[in-house]
């Protein structure tokens, strides 16, 4: 499988699947896709529980599952509001704002997430979670920045640009109430964030649609 970001002001994402290869993508975010791919739409999760967190972590309660059965290479094209950030799990879980994934290689868990941590430094209470082995794209406001942290090394980041955290537990997040923080334009809380582990920033400021 071929999978090539193209675009500069707004991404899109080209996925080639070989025969037999396979592809997952939110609800709603393919722009095209050539004659033969076969599509499956699936429930992802199941319960009342899995409905009303889905709905108010502001992702779909579907996922589409794209499919080559033909005998040649057929092409698939995913949409993205600006920009696409592509991160490699390796059994790994991320925590994200609300709604930024938009596809994957490989199947994985995408759960909503209860986070105090993320409620009082600004993120929100009800977060995604992702899971699993795959490379995930995930939505993003321009270029991202990339911060691997170090074992105790500690930043303090503007709660509107995190798009994911990985390898980033609760206990790592805490928030940081200022005075100073209001008055200089970054609102009364930041979030302290510290490694080991790595944050996903956009650099323009990333704000999930309305409940």
């Amino acid at each position: 499988m071929n999978c090539k970001l193209v675009g500069q002001f707004v991404q899109h994402l080209e996925v080639t699947l070989l025969p037999g290869e396979e592809f997952y993508a939110e609800k709603g975010s393919v722009i095209y896709l050539q004659a033969g791919i076969e599509k499956e739409l699936s429930f992802n999760g199941s319960g009342l529980g899995r409905i009303l967190g889905a709905k108010l972590s502001g992702e779909s309660l579907f996922i589409l599952r794209l499919y080559n059965p033909t005998h040649t290479e057929r092409k698939v094209v995913i949409g993205s509001r600006f920009g696409l950030l592509p991160v490699k799990l390796n059994g790994e879980s991320m925590i994200c704002h609300r709604g930024v994934y938009v596809g994957s290689n490989n199947r994985v868990n995408v759960t909503t997430k209860l986070s105090f941590a993320g409620l009082t430094g600004g993120m929100g209470l009800l977060l995604q979670k992702i899971q699993g082995s795959s490379t995930v794209f995930l939505d993003t406001t321009g270029t991202p920045i990339t911060i691997n942290l170090a074992y105790g090394e500690s930043v303090e980041v503007d709660e509107d640009h995190i798009i994911a955290l990985l390898n980033i537990g609760e206990h790592q997040m805490q928030s940081n109430w200022s005075l100073g923080n209001l008055l200089g334009g970054e609102g009364l809380s930041m979030m302290r964030v510290t490694g080991p582990g790595t944050i996903y920033l956009s650099p323009g400021k990333f704000l999930p649609e309305a409940i």
